[in-house]
């Protein structure tokens, strides 16, 4: 697979390495916004809400991973 994402049956798919390169600059804005602001301060809620969020998509993105893990040993 080249690229940031490949195509697998019919499906795109994207690496663990390229899906955290894709995430890089929103995890540095939300650890400075989190760090260098007060406490309970409109930076860090929306921080803790992207965190949320990302780790939402990160299981999203596992489940479908098992998956496709999973029909690939069905194969052999």
């Amino acid at each position: 697979m080249d690229g940031e994402i490949g195509i697998l049956r019919g499906e795109f798919v994207m690496t663990i390495d390229n899906r955290c390169r894709e995430q890089r600059s929103v995890a540095d804005k939300m650890f400075m916004d989190f760090k260098y602001t007060a406490p309970g301060s409109p930076e860090q809620i929306s921080s803790l809400k992207t965190l949320s969020f990302l780790i939402g998509m990160w299981s999203d993105f596992l489940q479908q991973e098992e998956k496709r893990m999973d029909a690939a040993l069905s194969i052999g």
